[in-house]
């Protein structure tokens, strides 16, 4: 695993790992299509078209952030 390799990051918090982890998400969600695989870009447009179908169905990151936490609070 890429965390084994980097020992500062195996030190922080729980809520640390995940903040990072988010922010890691956000800057790779940065990038051009024109880099992507093209079976990925359809899995994520095919999600997406579920997802604006059912927009209902899912939960925004605040909330499921909060739910991860408080199940590692029990």
């Amino acid at each position: 695993m890429i965390v084994e390799q980097l020992p500062e990051v195996q030190k922080l918090s729980p809520e640390m790992k995940l903040a990072l982890a988010a922010e890691l998400f956000e800057e790779a969600a940065d990038w051009s299509s024109e880099d992507a695989d093209p079976e990925l870009l359809a899995i994520l447009n095919e999600r997406l078209v579920e997802y604006r179908a059912n927009q209902g169905a899912s939960s925004p990151w605040s909330e499921v952030k909060a739910r991860i936490l408080r199940g590692r609070d029990s």
